[in-house]
């Protein structure tokens, strides 16, 4: 910005005196459109290198998100499986009771 300032200032000098050439003006006017371009692509360039770090953030955070919502259905998985070995040896020693009361019947 500094530049661009002083640019204009120098700019605003050579063309007011009398003595300044229209070359001088020229090459000051590119000068200063090349410190425009220069900050633009400065710019972009912090602009793409954010959006990089951004993205690579999002997809570390999916992957964790996703790592633990696989550890969090296995869990549920397990509880699962433990709940159904329960009910199925209750049920066992329910049909074994069954079987004994009957064979003591018969």
């Amino acid at each position: 910005m500094r530049t661009s300032t002083a640019l204009k200032t120098k700019l605003a000098g050579a063309v007011s005196s009398m003595s300044g050439s229209l070359v001088e003006a020229i090459l000051l006017l590119r000068e200063e459109n090349e410190c425009k371009a220069e900050e633009r692509r400065a710019g972009e360039k912090k602009r793409r290198r954010e959006e990089i770090a951004a993205r690579e953030a999002r997809y570390l955070a999916d992957i964790t998100e996703a790592a633990e919502r696989r550890h969090q259905e296995k869990l549920e998985r397990e509880e699962r499986a433990r709940r159904d070995r329960e009910k199925s040896c209750a049920r066992t020693q329910e049909l074994v009771m069954l079987i004994n009361a009957i064979k003591k019947n018969a």
